[in-house]
């Protein structure tokens, strides 16, 4: 159905295949680890614009939701799976940032929204 591969900006060449997408709804992505991978890779950069990226673990529960602009580099991210100022699911703006911000929100009724589509379609 689709794949996210692990980009590198060195080269600016997408390289192995890490994510492979199991289910899709306009620009919102269900992906999963593919087997070969022994760790959760990072999603920096997506290889579509104006994306969102829902990641489903070997559960079957959606752990996080990212999201990437016109650039292609990431915009948000929903966790789900955990804790952040007391506050689960929660919300991370990046703000140009490479790395994750420290700093979290409470989701908002459109970001609910998305996470329920997205725990529709991870089923």
């Amino acid at each position: 159905m689709g794949s996210f591969r692990s980009y590198n900006e060195q080269t600016g060449t997408f390289e192995k295949l890490i994510y492979s997408t199991i289910a899709r709804e306009g620009d919102l992505k269900v992906v999963v680890l593919n087997a070969n991978e022994n760790q959760i890779k990072p999603i920096e950069l997506a290889n579509s614009a104006n994306s969102i990226y829902a990641v489903r673990n070997e559960k079957g529960k959606i752990t996080s939701i990212n999201f990437f602009g016109a650039d292609k580099r990431k915009t948000k991210q929903i966790d789900l799976q955990h804790k952040h100022q007391g506050i689960i699911p929660h919300t991370h703006e990046f703000h140009g940032e490479k790395y994750h911000p420290t700093s979290a929100r409470p989701c908002t009724l459109e970001e609910l929204s998305i996470i329920s589509k997205a725990q529709e379609l991870a089923k």
